[in-house]
């Protein structure tokens, strides 16, 4: 059948259809993608400009729209074909020139092997074979304990089978998806493009949204599940309350509660993949316990609790008291936002957009355009990281952190101006006092328009005391509350908490951080702590690069310590602790250079002993390079 006469959901695929579809299309993705299955020079020699976005904060790499009708012509001819050939995806060696001609520029060895997996042409972008022969028989008994079934834990799982490693996920939880279980109120979705957000091992996914919501997403975990047979291997309602090292057996003692049941079972190796959103974080507010109406955090919210006609407070306006705001503000009678910092808060052209047939056709059709796509959204990414570093010239000329990060914070600026204007004194309230991405940038989901509502009014002077029917701000105003929300966070610092772990010695998680906060060697191994590993730990947040490449990295690394132990016919493997303190110490004297511990006081990127302990300094590809495998002599193999 000819591709005119295939059918996409209720429509026809005809020559109107496929020129709808390559008007809706990136051009460069596009480009790229048709070159490399046509040979065509004339696409070779288009040339790929910079612009200058949100007043020269951001810069794009685009094809300019005077080529956009010769490409998009060439590529209706190759579809129109019935007889076109598709070629293999491109090879390593044909890569490089390939992603250097899509961004005009030549790239160095890590952008280009970080870039590559990205592009997921491998089947498995980021594997970790077998370097030696391994009798199965080996495996028979060996077992790797994950906590957790969000996406970390799920690529370690994934990450694992492939090498017929045995692994238990446990999850207190009675469902699986992690944070995106728990975060199911209202307008809840990603603030990362999707294409950015997924897998690149499960990458064909049909998303429905440019930018997923929580539904989505769900269904997206139940389907990875379910295609690389992990649900059966899944224990849920299961809490793990304490996990002990024990040094005869070289395994971890692990004791879990189900319901009332207490369970205990030894593991080879244990994976943490609990990450930082799982502790949410109360408002230490005088009275909150007096409260007699409706009052649930954001992570428990009550679907049962009809906010229509209703008084609403929202204490917290951080990504996710933005975030749900709007939708509250159209239900209430009165809704009150009660700010205690506020945010920069960013626009997002195509933030609710949803994609259309002729774009998933396109998706499916034009071998390489959704690899193509996928790495335009990598490339634009990575220019997050220059408004992170300090610049010592632009701060001694009166400036703060650096040139692009002070036309970011005036682009913002203006656009809050441009929504707000100065109606009530809402301006002034919204500016906040610290440098853009300082501390987390947060997408505007109607907030600004939201606070121009007649029901809705923005407090700011902060919350004096919670009484039985509502709150009273320290200006002295009061006001009564048929419900609550509280939107204040999570302990992001609370690493692993309510977890007692002990390692080898008995020494304590609380022991190893005493100084100054949760620490580990590149975010994944801990002294003292012999076959323990975790995904997302201290200083994991990459400045730049989607969060599932990042935890597909860490997994191969995980992985690869794990192998490294059984090729070596070894029973633990354990980073040693000059390495661990070599390494904080040069990530310390890194941080130095980054604006997070200058301008990030009291947000969640730095600890309650002013040390980012979230974040880490390193560029996106430095980082890559340190943990695209072990280094033997890191570790104590025995």
């Amino acid at each position: 059948m000819s591709i005119a006469e295939a059918e996409v959901t209720d429509e026809k695929v005809d020559d109107a259809f496929i020129v709808r579809a390559l008007k809706q299309a990136d051009m460069n993705a596009l480009r790229l993608a048709l070159y490399h299955q046509t040979d065509d020079a004339a696409l070779a020699d288009i040339e790929v400009i910079s612009i200058p976005v949100r007043g020269g904060a951001f810069e794009a790499r685009v094809i300019h729209r005077d080529h956009h009708d010769i490409i998009r012509e060439k590529a209706a001819a190759y579809l129109s074909d019935p007889k076109r050939q598709i070629k293999p995806p491109p090879s390593v060696e044909q890569a490089k020139p390939l992603m250097e001609l899509f961004q005009g520029r030549t790239i160095d060895d890590a952008a280009f092997a970080f870039g590559y997996e990205d592009l997921g042409f491998a089947d498995v972008p980021r594997d970790r074979p077998w370097k030696k022969e391994i009798d199965p028989k080996k495996l028979d008994n060996f077992e790797v304990t994950i906590i957790g079934t969000g996406f970390s834990g799920i690529a370690a799982a994934v990450q694992l089978d492939r090498l017929g490693i045995k692994s238990t996920m446990i999850d207190r939880y009675d469902d699986i998806g992690g944070t995106w279980h728990v975060n199911d109120y209202p307008e809840a979705r990603v603030d990362v493009p999707t294409f950015l957000y997924q897998y690149k091992f499960e990458h064909d996914y049909p998303w429905k949204s440019f930018f997923a919501t929580q539904p989505e997403l769900l269904d997206y975990i139940n389907h990875t599940v379910d295609t690389y047979g992990l649900r059966e291997r899944i224990e849920l309602s299961t809490e793990i309350k304490s996990a002990r090292w024990d040094e005869a057996n070289k395994k971890w003692t692990l004791e879990l509660q189900k319901g009332d049941d207490i369970e205990t079972r030894q593991s080879d190796v244990v994976i943490s993949a609990a990450g930082l959103f799982t502790t949410p974080k109360l408002p230490d507010i005088e009275g909150i316990e007096n409260f007699t109406g409706e009052m649930f955090h954001t992570t428990n919210w009550n679907h049962d609790f009809d906010p229509t006609g209703k008084k609403i407070a929202v204490i917290g306006t951080g990504s996710t008291g933005t975030q749900l705001m709007p939708a509250l503000a159209e239900k209430a009678q009165e809704l009150t936002v009660y700010q205690r910092t506020p945010n920069w808060i960013t626009p997002i052209d195509g933030y609710h957009a949803k994609l259309t047939p002729e774009q998933q056709w396109l998706f499916d059709t034009m071998p390489g355009y959704r690899n193509w796509f996928i790495y335009q959204q990598h490339v634009g990414d990575i220019w997050v990281q220059n408004f992170h570093e300090m610049d010592p010239e632009w701060i001694a000329k009166g400036g703060r952190v650096n040139e692009k990060n002070e036309k970011l914070r005036e682009n913002l600026t203006a656009y809050i101006h441009k929504k707000v204007g100065d109606k009530d004194g809402l301006f002034d309230k919204l500016i906040p006092e610290y440098a853009p991405l300082a501390r987390r940038l947060v997408i505007d989901n109607g907030f600004y328009d939201a606070l121009m509502r007649n029901n809705v009014t923005l407090e700011s002077d902060g919350i004096e005391e919670i009484t039985a029917t509502g709150i009273t701000s320290v200006g002295g105003t009061s006001r009564e509350f048929d419900l609550i929300v509280l939107g204040a966070g999570f302990h992001v610092s609370r690493y692993f908490w309510p977890v007692e772990y002990q390692g080898r010695d008995g020494i304590t998680l609380e022991q190893l951080w005493n100084k100054d906060g949760a620490r580990a060697h590149k975010s994944i191994t801990l002294p003292g702590f012999p076959n323990f590993f975790v995904i997302y730990g201290p200083n994991a947040q990459a400045r730049a690069g989607s969060f599932h490449s990042w935890v597909e990295i860490l997994s191969r690394y995980i992985a690869d310590a794990i192998a490294t132990m059984i090729e070596k016919d070894a029973s633990t493997i354990e980073v040693k602790k000059d390495a661990f303190e070599g390494y904080n110490k040069r990530m310390d004297e890194a941080m130095r250079h980054i604006l997070w511990e200058s301008e990030g006081q009291g947000g969640y990127y730095v600890n309650e002993y002013g040390r980012s302990g979230v974040n880490m300094p390193w560029t996106m590809y430095e980082f890559y390079q340190m943990v695209r495998e072990i280094e033997p002599d890191d570790f104590t193999i025995a």
